[in-house]
């Protein structure tokens, strides 16, 4: 994996370790430095949304469904804002400070959760975590599309592995620890997790934010509101991904855990779902940047939406392993070309803000989709929420069927151009 990334990157043809010197191989440096933070902060994540609903349930003795998925709503809602708002921020301001405000706030919500006595302290941890990783990712997100600005897609599927390969360790330890210890311990590595990746951010992390000229600073925001028209469409497939998203985090765990599922089970489930999904997608950047982005994304949607449906009737141990492994390789056939189109259409001097709005709209599903579904599970159980999220998937392929075409036509002229 680690040369098929080198290689792509255009960076290594010659193995010589003497070449670290030249600029390119600095680069790689960079790169390496912004994906092990990255790393950190997949694993603080899948060790809340791995966990939460769990501790919920369990430590704080939730047993309304409703009441559950209110928990992924405060982070999804919380992240969603603060995408728009630090996206924006760091167009002014830079990338470096951005990141280390969420890694800091990301510690203060996992300190908080770790001495939750109830309900009420669970959602501000929750919501301080849904801050600080809108924060640390918007802000590493862009800082990677700067580091690699002529291989996006392969950028966004670097980020996306470091993401979700965390997530699916975070998850994993978190449940081998909560197992162990309680699933109080998992948050308190939230804390140690954080201090590491502020010291680290302080000491390594450059700023990869280039100033505009003055010229082109005065050109105001809302002469942009095409291009924001035009990212739309993958707006509304990226929130479909995250109502499915929330539907595996908040309400998979537990119907597993009363099929008979146990929590270790139930971790190794979930990461194998977040494993495919990280370690796939540098590969399907690669393709995008190779052989266009709709195919893989219409592909990866249309495929999820089937698959989702058979979580409600499947409940052989290792069928529900392979069936999460399917879904995670189909999530990552869309996941990273999307954000990739987003960034082909933005111009530059509001990459961020861009980025930014469509993380905003994506992640409001992580909001809407557990209310929802929590809703519908306590009425009709968590079957007919599974059914739901199939539903809203498919729809999401069609409105992008009809409009990828305008979208490829628009990547193809920056690339071209």
């Amino acid at each position: 994996m680690f040369t098929f990334i080198l290689k792509s990157i255009g960076i290594v043809g010659v193995y010589n370790l003497n070449q670290l010197s030249s600029l390119k191989n600095r680069r790689v440096l960079v790169l390496a430095g912004f994906l092990v933070l990255e790393l950190l902060a997949g694993v603080e994540w899948g060790i809340h949304r791995g966990l939460s609903s769990l501790f919920a349930k369990q430590e704080l003795l939730i047993t309304s469904y409703t009441q559950i998925g209110y928990i992924v709503s405060v982070f999804g809602v919380s992240k969603a804002v603060t995408n728009l708002v630090f996206g924006y921020i760091s167009d002014k301001i830079g990338r470096k400070p951005v990141i280390i405000i969420g890694i800091v706030l990301t510690g203060l919500g996992g300190a908080l959760i770790a001495l939750a006595s109830n309900y009420a302290y669970m959602l501000m941890g929750t919501g301080l975590i849904g801050v600080g990783g809108g924060a640390t990712f918007v802000g590493i997100m862009v800082s990677m599309t700067e580091t690699l600005p002529l291989q996006i897609g392969l950028a966004m599927g670097l980020f996306e592995l470091a993401a979700y390969g965390g997530s699916s360790i975070g998850t994993y330890v978190g449940g081998l620890l909560g197992v162990a210890r309680g699933l109080r311990y998992p948050f308190y590595l939230i804390i140690v997790i954080s201090a590491i990746g502020v010291v680290s951010s302080l000491i390594f992390t450059p700023e990869t934010r280039v100033k505009s000229s003055s010229s082109v600073a005065r050109i105001p925001l809302f002469s942009h509101l095409s291009d924001f028209y035009k990212i739309l469409p993958l707006s509304i497939a990226g929130f479909s991904s995250k109502v499915m998203d929330s539907l595996i985090i908040s309400f998979i765990p537990i119907y597993l855990v009363e099929e008979g599922v146990g929590l270790e089970g139930v971790a190794v489930i979930l990461s194998g779902f977040t494993l495919s999904w990280a370690l796939l997608q540098p590969l399907t950047g690669y393709l995008s940047d190779r052989v266009g982005r709709g195919v893989l994304t219409v592909l990866g949607l249309a495929g999820s939406s089937v698959t989702i449906i058979f979580f409600a009737y499947v409940n052989n141990y290792l069928y529900l392993v392979s069936l999460a492994l399917l879904l995670g390789f189909e999530a990552a056939l869309f996941y990273t070309p999307i954000v990739a189109m987003v960034s082909d259409i933005a111009p530059s001097e509001v990459e961020g803000t861009m980025i930014g709005g469509y993380r905003f709209f994506r992640d409001m599903g992580y909001f809407v989709g557990p209310i929802v579904l929590g809703r519908i599970a306590d009425v009709y159980g968590v079957k007919y929420s599974i059914y739901v999220t199939s539903v809203v998937l498919a729809a999401s392929v069609i409105i992008l069927m009809y409009s990828i075409k305008g979208i490829r036509i628009m990547s193809e002229a920056r690339d071209t151009g």
